[in-house]
């Protein structure tokens, strides 16, 4: 993937489709360039696992991996682990968001702004 600019995007999963909106369910794996104003960049489990300063460069190629088995998520740019989560039995949500928690669902691409521009390739699913 690579993030042009000044530019905000998201990968979710455990998501359902949503007409309007963002998503309501699952999880929003961050993709913020360095310069954008969200202080949740690149490798953040989004509102859940925060990471402050991106570990990849504006405007060169990276590679995302996110790994969820069992109730684990792994996120790694570049094979550099910044997250590293374990949703613990009978914790709720955070207030307002019902719908993270980890189980099934689909996938989503985010284009946060019209002016946000990341580029995506070789794009891979595997169960695990």
């Amino acid at each position: 993937m690579k993030i042009v600019g000044n530019s905000n995007s998201g990968i979710y999963f455990h998501t359902d489709f949503e007409k309007d909106g963002w998503p309501t369910k699952g999880f929003e794996c961050q993709v913020c360039s360095q310069k954008y104003s969200d202080p949740r960049k690149t490798g953040s489990l989004y509102a859940v696992k925060d990471i402050l300063e991106a570990p990849a460069k504006d405007d060169e190629w990276f590679d995302y991996h996110i790994i969820v088995k069992g109730k684990t998520v792994t996120i790694k740019i570049d094979d550099k682990t910044t997250v590293e989560w374990t949703q613990t039995d009978g914790k709720l949500p955070a207030a307002g968001q019902p719908g993270r928690v980890l189980g099934h669902g689909t996938f989503a691409l985010q284009g946060h702004d019209p002016k946000s521009e990341v580029h995506y390739k070789d794009i891979r699913v595997k169960p695990l």
